[in-house]
């Protein structure tokens, strides 16, 4: 893509034949579709673009997947409960020990995440549905350990639950989210929607920081966790009904599927 957007198709169809083993008319096809794409794109205004967004079925697809991710991401408690997970560390007198500790976790997860996002046994839906699961369960399971009050709640349960939690979202959610968003917009409008998904993204990762406080000292965090593990749970229905899988897929061929009928395939 890289070489036929830069004025030298030969090149660019020599790598295709080597890298995916294309045909040579396979290759000249693909090309084509690559420059032609890049066209449409470059002589579409800021406005013009951003309109776009709302306009035909492959477009009003992948904005929903997007926007749908990114929220989620954020409104499942991914800010709140590391900031709480902080607190319960500095009580034990392993502030900073935890925050190494689990700088390592996240890092070691995500890098399983990155060996595994193109085995054909998994691929993007199956990480993102396994993580967001994972973080489902271990919100319901902090919320059972909260629930006869704060004080009496064991504290080592409590870190059990909070490393499960990390380590499920930096399989899926963390990292996936963001892959998925680089992938699954038409050439044409992804500057606007990655744009738009990524001021989503921080807008609402602010309204949960905002509202954390607030709603622990009202509810509880027994409620409060159970809330997030219940919009994970919706955020695992909204990613088997909405969210295609695009391993080994062209930008191209992600278009035509989100267009289709089957988001699964």
């Amino acid at each position: 893509r890289w070489l036929a957007l830069r004025g030298r198709p030969e090149e660019a169809r020599g790598a295709l034949e080597q890298a995916q083993g294309m045909t040579g008319e396979e290759a000249v096809e693909e090309v084509r579709a690559m420059t032609a794409a890049a066209g449409e794109a470059g002589q579409a205004g800021p406005l013009e673009t951003a309109g776009k967004l709302f306009q035909g079925k492959a477009n009003q697809r992948a904005l929903t997947a997007g926007l749908g991710l990114v929220l989620f991401q954020q409104l499942s408690g991914q800010p709140s409960v590391l900031y709480y997970a902080n607190r319960i560390f500095d009580k034990a007198g392993l502030g900073f020990e935890a925050a190494v500790g689990v700088g390592v976790f996240k890092a070691v997860m995500t890098l399983v995440s990155v060996n595994l996002v193109e085995d054909p046994k998994w691929g993007r839906r199956p990480l993102l549905l396994f993580g967001t699961s994972g973080m489902a369960l271990s919100l319901a399971a902090l919320a059972a350990v909260f629930s006869g009050g704060a004080e009496s709640a064991n504290q080592a349960a409590i870190i059990g639950c909070v490393v499960a939690y990390v380590g499920c979202y930096q399989v899926g959610f963390g990292p996936i989210t963001w892959l998925v968003l680089s992938e699954i917009f038409p050439l044409q409008v992804r500057s606007a929607a990655v744009s738009l998904a990524t001021l989503a993204n921080f807008g609402s990762n602010l309204l949960v920081t905002l509202l954390f406080e607030a709603e622990r000292a009202a509810v509880g965090e027994s409620i409060l966790f159970g809330q997030f593990a219940l919009i994970a749970a919706a955020a695992v229905a909204f990613e088997n009904a909405k969210v295609p899988e695009t391993r080994g897929l062209t930008l191209e061929e992600i278009e035509a599927q989100m267009a289709g009928d089957d988001l699964t395939k």
